[in-house]
């Protein structure tokens, strides 16, 4: 699958508002493979809440781009985690660091 298609199942998934900038930038990031793959780990869609604590209790493993990437995500949806910007883009490679930019885009509605 490609990152429209990953999107496209997790806005479905969670019946995401068109106008929830915060949820469609957080999976606009969590359209990434593996972060998509890993991402009942990462959000409760029963609840439709960030599960930060994976992160903490090791639930869920994660390369440090990984990381990153979901530290971003949870900081757009809702500030959990803050984002330094060059501890953020520091070694992502284009792709990654292409989505963020267009996850930072979606949420403050400069698409």
């Amino acid at each position: 699958m490609n990152k429209h298609d990953n999107l496209a199942e997790l806005l479905n998934k969670d019946q995401t508002s068109p106008f929830d900038v915060e949820r469609r930038a957080l999976f606009t990031i969590f359209s990434n493979d593996d972060l998509f793959s890993k991402v009942h780990h990462l959000y409760d869609f029963s609840e439709h809440s960030i599960k930060p604590e994976s992160l903490e209790n090791g639930d869920v493993d994660l390369s440090s781009s990984s990381l990153k990437l979901v530290k971003l995500a949870y900081n757009l949806f809702n500030g959990y985690y803050k984002a330094d910007v060059l501890e953020t883009f520091a070694g992502l490679d284009e792709y990654n660091f292409d989505l963020c930019i267009e996850a930072i885009k979606t949420r403050f509605n400069q698409e």
